[in-house]
Order: structure tokens, then sequence, then C-alpha cells
């Protein structure tokens, strides 16, 4: 994931909509009818959507573009947002409930797409990892990040990995990495089955079109059993919004 905050932050997350509608579109085909997008970064560090004047500084950072400089700027964050989709450079996106908190935070560059999904308390719990191959995604690795229970202090930290062929391998990680005292252990598991193998693959975007790869059913069995040990006790909303996708992409396919 791409690091590093420049400027103000503003947090958001109690704000109306209407604060947030200057640059934000509404989904119409996701969970809910009132979930939006938004191209203002999201700051894991202060767990606040970052101004539009901070984001389009950054877009200007990694891009070598000049739209933070430009007078008049309504606008111009969607619009540098879309002209980096299309190039396939840095730009951000966060999906936001209906209540304008924050549900996923999506970075993209060059052909992947990072997906941090975020907790009540607004720090992320998983990640999904897709990278590009040929014109289409993989789901390359879901990581799932384990806290202290109450708390938001990371225990322990599992990867899961998979291949094009539907290999499925495991990583944790114990301890505290950045002192390099953690533990590492790795395994290979059975191969993953042809249907969740399909589901791993996702048709590339279109530019603000981030439903299909925000879904959680997605996940094979053996890691979502895993983070379902994990989130019921300390995010017990994930399930219901596993069961919510679930139940929506079965009733597409009849």
């Amino acid at each position: 994931m791409i690091s590093g905050y420049h400027g103000e932050e503003i947090n958001e997350t109690s704000a109306s909509n209407s604060a947030i509608c200057s640059c934000a579109l509404l989904f119409s085909n996701i969970h809910s009818k009132n979930m939006t997008v938004t191209f203002r970064a999201w700051s894991k560090g202060y767990k606040e959507l970052q101004s539009e004047d901070s984001t389009l500084f950054r877009l200007d950072g990694y891009n070598k573009t000049r739209y933070s400089r430009r007078k008049k700027q309504e606008g111009l964050l969607e619009l540098a947002s879309r002209e980096a989709h299309e190039k396939q450079e840095v730009y951000f996106a966060t999906i936001l409930n209906d209540d304008g908190s924050p549900y996923c935070a999506i970075e993209s560059n060059a052909g992947y797409f990072g997906l941090d999904f975020l907790r009540d308390s607004y720090d992320n719990y998983l990640l999904y990892e897709y990278r590009e191959y040929c014109g289409k995604l993989f789901l390359e690795v879901i990581l799932l990040y384990e806290c202290y229970p109450g708390t938001n202090e990371k225990m322990r930290r599992i990867d899961f990995s998979y291949t094009h062929q539907g290999g499925f391998s495991t990583v944790i990680y114990q301890g505290v990495m950045i002192e390099g005292t953690y533990e590492e252990i790795t395994a290979e598991h059975p191969p993953i089955s042809k249907e969740e193998l399909e589901k791993l693959w996702v048709d590339y975007p279109k530019f603000g079109e981030y439903d299909q790869l925000i879904r959680l059913d997605r996940i094979p069995l053996q890691a979502r059993e895993r983070i379902l040990e994990y989130t019921d006790k300390e995010f017990p909303a994930f399930r219901q919004y596993l069961q919510r996708d679930i139940a929506r992409y079965q009733q597409t396919k009849k």
C-alpha cells in the first residue's frame, strides 16, 4: 500500500453525506442504495478522510501532475482521479456507508488495487490485493489483521495467498514485526475449488465502479472460516456483510 500523507486532515466520519457530495458518486449496484464513493484518500494514521486539496497534492506528487496548483479546484479531484485510472497511475477512492462512515479504502496504481476494509473504530481488519493479468484482476492475497481483544493493537497478521492454478498457502506473522522479533509460520494447503478460483478473477473496473472488487463472497471457504473465527468475537458486523454479499450475488445468478 502507498504510504505518506500531506496537509490538513479533516474528520468526515460523523459528517452528513452532503459534506462529501462535492466529489462523491452514488453506487446503484452495491450493498446499500445510498452507499457512495469519494475520491478523497483515507488517512489510516489519523483515521479520517483527507481534504480534496490534500488528496490532489498527493496525486500530483505521485503522478507528476499539477492539478493542485490550479486556482479553480471544483471538480478537479474527480478529473485527476479519472485520468489516473485511465493511465493506470496512482489514485484513491473511499467507499462510504449511507451514514457517511467509511466501509472500504481503495488505492490503485499500475494495475494494482489494494482494498482496506475498516471496522467501526476505523482501523483496517481485512485487506484485498488485486493485480492485473491480461486485462483482468486476480485477487492474489487476502490479509487478516487480528488485534488484541478489545483493542486496536495488532497482534497477528495472516496472509492467505492464491495462485492462478488454485494453489493456496498461508503465512502467519506473530509478534512485533518492526523490531524483528516476530514469528513467521508458513503452510501449504490443498488447492481451492474451481468455483472458488473463478471468483478470484474480476473484470478490470470502470472508473468509479468498484462493487465487484469489494465483494466479500469472493473469499474462499477456508480463509472465510478463519476470518469469521476472529471477527465473530471482535467485529460481528463482518458476518452480516458477508451474508449480505452471498445473498445478493446468489440472486444475481438465478
